[in-house]
């Protein structure tokens, strides 16, 4: 509980800072950094400590909204100002596809790794693998469904309303039926478990405390975050669009990236692997959706939002990526040889910036896709199955 609260102070302190003074650029992306990092770790236990009370429904749907919070407020606030002024349109899918390809290519085998060498117990490991849970398939499912959507936004070159409506009701679907499920049963630990077990109305007061101060926190900061690592870059000569797109996921996914380990080293490789497989379902559905809605909010009509030849190439990227991630755990099993494999993938295109590689890595996972799913029919067989039961 001391950790909370100290965490809680250096959020709202940092977000104080950032607000109070004027500061150089590089102050300002640190500070709102800091701000945002704690905020999303203190919305991560909110999140968990509110499963306690609220319907299993209605948490599903509206706590995964929250859960997410941090990595929308970036884009979204840069879709936003790209519906005033054009150049804004330019970095509107950096965070989102950086946060997208770190959860899959960096976190996915951290995770892992902690879990096959490290984690206490290791009851879901067998062998050089990670066995996940039969019920992990619904993640599975919906984001291959998601990603196959997705390849048409970099082709057609826009994210158009009826794509919002699309990947929007592929969450809703998704939400829908995890809520009606019964197959996992919350685990509560360390300042969650000392927050669930206080009285019903002091809980309900402190998770809704918790969720007001992290909103708040993330709704001072992000703006001059975002605009400090814009200027940071002019100031600099760094570009602008890597900033957004691989400092601010750190900001955000931290505390996610925390949490998940915490539990791996527990030996609950099995809940941190799906956990991280469910927010990256999260977000290449609502996250994507969400931004078209924020880009017509800030033009003042409904219309689509552009997307430039390098979006299109980070989208295409992250949409392959994904692929590749999905299919290579739709036999629910995550090896030492796929972490590594992902690992390795994600600091290819990362140390590598150059639109060519980028390019050709995509198109490796395109590549490794298709051999996958020739050399091992059944991990497909068994999520169409698996899909055909559904409807």
């Amino acid at each position: 509980m001391l950790l909370l609260i100290f965490i809680s102070a250096v959020g709202v302190g940092a977000a104080a800072l950032l607000n109070l003074m004027s500061w150089p650029p590089y102050y300002e992306a640190l500070l709102g950094g800091v701000a945002i990092m704690a905020a999303g770790y203190v919305l991560s236990v909110a999140v968990e400590a509110a499963q306690k009370d609220v319907s299993r429904a209605l948490a599903t749907i509206i706590l995964a909204l929250l859960a997410v919070l941090p990595e929308y407020a970036v884009d979204i606030y840069l879709a936003y100002m790209g519906g005033s002024h054009p150049h804004y349109v330019h970095y509107a899918t950096a965070n989102m596809t950086g946060a997208n390809r770190m959860l899959l290519g960096l976190f996915w085998p951290i995770v892992g790794f902690v879990g096959l060498y490290l984690g206490r117990g290791r009851k879901t490991v067998r062998g050089k693998a990670i066995i996940l849970d039969r019920s992990f398939r619904l993640e599975v499912f919906f984001l291959l469904l998601a990603t196959l959507y997705s390849f048409k936004l970099p082709l057609f070159g826009r994210i158009t309303i009826f794509d919002s409506l699309v990947l929007v009701s592929i969450f809703g679907a998704y939400a829908w039926i995890a809520s009606s499920s019964h197959l996992r049963e919350e685990e509560f630990e360390g300042v969650v478990e000392s927050i669930v077990h206080l009285r019903k109305p002091l809980r309900i007061t402190i998770v809704s405390f918790l969720f007001l101060m992290a909103g708040a926190v993330i709704f001072l900061s992000v703006e001059r975050f975002t605009e400090g690592l814009i200027r940071t870059g002019e100031l600099f000569g760094i570009s602008e669009f890597l900033l957004i797109q691989w400092v601010a996921p750190v900001a955000s996914e931290m505390p996610e990236l925390v949490v998940a380990v915490l539990l791996a080293l527990k030996g609950k490789t099995t809940t941190a692997i799906g956990a991280l497989v469910s927010s990256k379902v999260n977000q290449w559905t609502l996250l994507v959706g969400a931004l078209p809605l924020a880009y017509s909010l800030g033009s003042g009509r409904l219309t689509s939002m552009p997307l430039d030849p390098l979006q299109r190439e980070e989208l295409f990227l992250t949409a392959a990526q994904s692929l590749f991630g999905s299919i290579l755990i739709a036999d629910l099993k995550l090896s030492r040889g796929d972490a590594l494999l992902l690992f390795t993938l994600f600091w290819l295109q990362w140390l590598i910036p150059i639109p060519s590689v980028r390019m050709v890595v995509g198109v490796i996972y395109i590549v490794l896709s298709v051999v996958l799913i020739f050399k091992d029919r059944g991990r497909m067989i068994s999520l169409l199955r698996y899909a055909r039961d559904l409807l």
